[in-house]
């Protein structure tokens, strides 16, 4: 239905309202462009976290492993037996051994007592004699687990051991987009229905809408995170198009997921790229499991990686692959999820339409690869309870018009709403600072399927 501005008599719904986020309305254009499935996932469930003081920068931190690895990768090893071992760890797990600890060595699982720790320029010499008498094997490259302690009666504390935090660093992101119609154009409206009433959306203000959508799904599956922020007094980013005489402000860019796992998680690449095969399937699951993950995963990657997946599993002629739909606090979503139990886990496949783009990411390993995040969205935190793995984090819109994560401004003398100035046209752009946050990254895993 094609009307210009001065026939659009009913009322005015922003193309950005909420209700178009979730896809409630009956009669809607149709979205061919499907760019938005990630942030359909994070948004469903009020998974945003609003950010109240405005700081540009956000922090997560995670507490160390509390069991650790020696590890004799370069060292020497010396003697073997039941008494006269030793081995010089790492510069990265020296420190980490004390008198009195129990370790088990790899070769026939044999357990030894660490007799002294000698330390020479931050590099552990440690000493080792086996609690049962059984002759010890060691070879250096060998990684020996800290398991236990045993302490003799009348006996002291051992010396005092640190653990640390890992702290994750983030930042909010600014995305606009701008839509202008003039007093000569027709303007092409859609017609839905919305709270019982006909309402009208301007397709051009509709396809800038889903527009920006696509700009943030694609900044939270692929972007880096500037060095820039926006209290710098010299950035290095800046942006062209800020009004004053500064010369443009500060800019600075949130980091998505894939360089969350790169940084953070875990990244493994399959043997034979193209197919995926048990021992594909096998070697994901045992890097999680290593990583003391949980067992309900959301797999996801584009079209192509999905179908390897499809692939095997139809190749099993498996019954346990099935369609669901999610739903979560009254909305749903349907996400033609295939669902498969194997090893202990359960994984949930499905395509992220944005990844099929050639020209956002065809030429870059984020379309070859399967992207593995907790399905529950949920991560244990200390105190108690659970918190989103993933999830949005905003600063609340500023404006009148929109809603809390995305603010609109109209201009314009023709504008149906908020008319203002004597220009004879429409202009609506909208304005959002997010980022993505994630937590408990160690559980996240990066597979490349495809060459």
């Amino acid at each position: 239905m094609a009307n210009n501005l001065g026939n659009i008599t009913k009322a005015y719904v922003s193309a950005i309202d909420p209700v178009l986020d979730t896809r409630e309305i009956n009669k809607l254009v149709t979205d061919i462009q499907n760019d938005d499935a990630l942030t359909d996932i994070l948004w469903l469930g009020d998974r945003k976290k609003p950010i109240m003081t405005g700081q540009p920068i956000y922090y997560t931190f995670v507490n160390e492993a509390l069991f650790k690895l020696l590890d004799t990768t370069g060292g020497t090893v010396n003697g073997s037996g039941t008494t006269s071992i030793n081995f010089t760890c790492t510069t990265a797990t020296s420190g980490q051994a004390r008198k009195d600890d129990l370790v088990l060595v790899p070769t026939g699982a044999i357990s030894a007592i660490v007799t002294n720790v000698v330390t020479t320029s931050g590099v552990d010499t440690v000493y080792i004699k086996s609690v049962s008498g059984a002759n010890m094997t060691l070879t250096a490259g060998d990684k020996l687990s800290l398991f236990s302690v045993a302490v003799g009666e009348n006996s002291v504390s051992q010396t005092n051991l640190r653990f640390g935090l890992t702290k994750y660093t983030n930042k909010y992101q600014i995305f606009r987009e701008i839509s202008k119609i003039t007093d000569v154009q027709n303007a092409a409206t859609i017609e839905v229905e919305f709270n019982g009433q006909n309402k009208f959306i301007v397709k051009d203000h509709l396809e800038k809408a889903i527009l920006l959508k696509g700009k943030i799904n694609a900044a939270f599956i692929a972007g880096d995170m500037s060095v820039t922020t926006f209290s710098d007094t010299n950035p290095i980013l800046v942006d062209g198009n800020t009004s004053g005489s500064d010369g443009g402000g500060p800019v600075q860019t949130t980091r998505g997921l894939n360089k969350y796992i790169e940084m953070y998680g875990n990244t493994i690449v399959n043997g034979t790229l193209g197919t995926v095969q048990k021992a594909n399937i096998d070697d994901a699951l045992d890097t999680l499991i290593a990583a003391k993950s949980p067992k309900d995963y959301l797999v996801f990657g584009s079209s192509a990686v999905k179908r390897a997946h499809d692939t095997y599993w139809k190749a099993l002629g498996s019954s346990g692959v099935q369609s669901v739909r999610i739903v979560v606090d009254g909305k749903e979503l349907d996400l033609q999820v295939d669902k498969v139990s194997y090893g202990g886990f359960t994984l949930n496949y499905m395509a992220m339409p944005i990844q099929d783009q050639p020209v956002l990411f065809g030429q870059t390993v984020i379309n070859k690869c399967a992207y593995y995040v907790p399905y529950n969205n949920r991560v244990k935190v200390q105190g108690g309870g659970y918190d989103s793995a993933m999830r949005v984090r905003y600063v609340p819109a500023q404006t009148k018009f929109g809603n809390d994560m995305i603010g609109e401004i109209h201009s314009g003398a023709i504008s149906p709403v908020n008319p203002n100035g004597d220009a004879m046209n429409w202009t609506c752009s909208w304005t959002t600072a997010q980022g993505l946050e994630c937590l408990g990254v160690q559980h996240f895993l990066r597979q490349q399927v495809l060459s």
